[in-house]
């Protein structure tokens, strides 16, 4: 076993951040679409809650913001994660060569 397979939980780190990326996602989608219905506040004319039908497109546009900000920022982070963890495996490779092993 390679000093490099050490870092094998940081293979399984990037399953986890995909997962999580996957249910802001979804979480941020569901928001956009059932929680910020309009219809809620037009049910007739003269109902006195239509004004903040309006206020329900704002914030479905601000969930979508923040959808769009957070999965690029995490993306950001699990390219940083996958980087590093290349770099610390080159590095225990590395020093596998040059240095004697006990087996």
């Amino acid at each position: 076993m390679t000093l490099s397979a050490v870092w094998a939980d940081l293979d399984r780190l990037d399953d986890e951040m995909a997962e999580l990326a996957g249910q802001a996602a979804e979480l941020t989608s569901y928001a956009g679409r059932w929680v910020c219905q309009r219809a809620g506040f037009e049910p007739s004319p003269l109902c006195l809650l239509r004004p903040l039908a309006e206020l329900m497109d704002l914030l479905a546009d601000g969930f979508g913001d923040l959808r769009s900000l957070a999965l690029d920022d995490w993306a950001d982070l699990r390219h940083g994660v996958a980087s590093t963890r290349r770099d610390l495996g080159a590095v225990d490779d590395g020093v596998v060569g040059l240095l004697p092993v006990a087996a």
